[in-house]
């Protein structure tokens, strides 16, 4: 009964965001066609002539900015178009500030996830802001609150309610209850964001080699390579304890790396993050050898900052070691973790690092420093847009999910047999206390948007970041 009054709470939570002139979105098919509403385009390019598993050179013409005082081209046939007008397709999800986007119909878009904490609403936000630029309607942030009943009846709640366009964060395990609904509704479309859409396959594939982790891929995935993610947090408390502690052996010191275990993207982090620890101190990442790892998972609280409270707390008390340098795997993870070095005393001489960065940048801003002290980070604007534009091109029909991006197909993970999903990789920036705001400030000078109007701008120029990653040399085959 009280799962059911919930779920009534969230249709009519739905309802009232549709009559408020929005409504929830729905996604397409991982291999559906472009969506039919939309006119298909006059003379579409095909992909380029590379083979679809293996990546072309990273594209040489950037998403186009309009240089200062120019307009709107309203002859321009495609944003970033190729100079015969042709299609370009890795750059087709970049906004175009010179493209006319008021001459294509006007779509509601939403993003469903399954958790409201800062990361997520900072990302609504981003998606919010792009809506106007695409000329589309925001239909709202919706979260299922950690409910996987819920999150599906949201999103078929959604789509009742006329939401054509969706960026999804389900939890990982109905990524396939999430396709069956989106098979039925070939006129939306979708892409996910903080993980790798996959089918949960495991064993090998028809080649007999083993599926990733996870398994296949169902749909294209924007962001990041998780293994290195974890790798570099570790390398990163290297750094600092080269820094800070380079007397102190490491024996004398616990590394500790948060996890999640029923989540592969989070749980290859864990794995990156035991590969550097044993290539740096050339031991097994053991408990025996200083090396733990906090599941999350397993927390009565689950995935939230409580939770990463009660799987680490027990870990920092119960062993001696006064000095800790911390693998955060996700920011509330690294704030839990960091507050429970600072009930012990240990803040001074620990170190918290992370994957990701709103809530720290959050805590910044309001003045508080304690252990957790960096953040690999991609802004959310900078995150958002080529996951918006992507599901914008696929409602006009100018790509499909097997066709877009296609320098960013990876040879041996790229969906089942026959399918050629893309996995594009998204640059990343180490934030500290005392640079973090010249970053930021930065991406909204690319953007166009106004997130961080009350920090400095001196010094900012357009030149000092790139908002592009290269093609991996890991994905062409070998």
């Amino acid at each position: 009964m009280k799962k059911a009054i919930v779920i009534l709470l969230a249709i009519l939570m739905l309802v009232a965001v549709a009559a408020c002139g929005g409504g929830t979105t729905t996604s397409p098919s991982a291999s559906a066609p472009p969506a039919s509403s939309a006119p298909p385009p006059s003379s579409a390019a095909p992909p380029p002539s590379t083979s679809p598993t293996t990546p072309a050179a990273p594209p040489s013409t950037a998403p186009t900015k309009a240089p200062e005082g120019a307009g709107v081209d309203p002859n321009k046939p495609y944003p970033n178009a190729n100079a015969d007008g042709s299609i370009n397709l890795d750059t087709i999800g970049h906004y175009d500030q010179t493209y006319d986007y008021t001459k294509n119909p006007k779509y509601k878009i939403a993003y469903i996830a399954q958790s409201s904490n800062p990361l997520y609403q900072m990302s609504a936000d981003a998606y919010e802001a792009w809506c106007p630029a695409f000329n589309c309607e925001w239909a709202g942030f919706l979260s299922a609150n950690a409910d996987t009943d819920l999150y599906l009846t949201l999103l078929q709640n959604a789509i009742d309610q006329g939401v054509k366009g969706f960026i999804l964060d389900p939890d990982n395990t109905i990524f396939p209850a999430v396709i069956n609904i989106m098979n039925q509704h070939p006129d939306c479309a979708w892409l996910s964001q903080m993980a790798p859409p996959r089918d949960g396959a495991t064993g090998n594939d028809s080649d007999g080699n083993p599926l990733p982790i996870g398994g296949n891929l169902i749909n294209n995935y924007v962001g990041f390579n998780n293994v290195d993610a974890g790798a570099q947090q570790v390398y990163k408390l290297v750094e600092w304890k080269n820094a800070n502690l380079a007397d102190v052996s490491w024996d004398d010191i616990g590394v500790l790396a948060m996890g999640f275990s029923t989540s592969p993207p989070l749980q290859e982090r864990v794995i990156g993050a035991q590969q550097v620890f044993t290539e740096v101190t050339g031991k097994d990442a053991t408990e025996a050898n200083g090396f733990f790892v906090a599941d999350v998972s397993a927390a009565p609280s689950g995935m939230t900052l409580q939770g990463a409270v009660e799987a680490a707390g027990p870990i920092i008390t119960t062993n001696s070691y006064k000095h800790w340098l911390v693998m955060g795997l996700i920011d509330d993870f690294a704030q839990g973790a960091a507050s429970i070095l600072d009930q012990q005393g240990l803040t001074d001489g620990s170190c918290v690092v992370t994957f990701g960065g709103s809530n720290l940048i959050e805590q910044w801003r309001a003045g508080q420093q304690d252990a957790f002290r960096y953040a690999l980070f991609t802004a959310q604007s900078l995150y958002a847009e080529p996951i918006f534009g992507g599901v914008y091109a696929f409602l006009n029909g100018w790509a499909t999910p097997e066709s877009i991006w296609p320098s960013w197909v990876k040879w041996d993970d790229h969906g089942g047999a026959g399918n050629t999903y893309s996995q594009l990789r998204l640059p990343t920036e180490w934030l500290s206390y005392d640079d973090y705001q010249v970053y930021l400030k930065w991406t909204d000078m690319y953007t166009g948007q106004h997130h961080y109007d009350d920090f400095p701008s001196a010094g900012v120029t357009l030149d000092l970041f790139s908002p592009f990653a290269d093609v991996p040399a890991d994905f062409a085959k070998p």
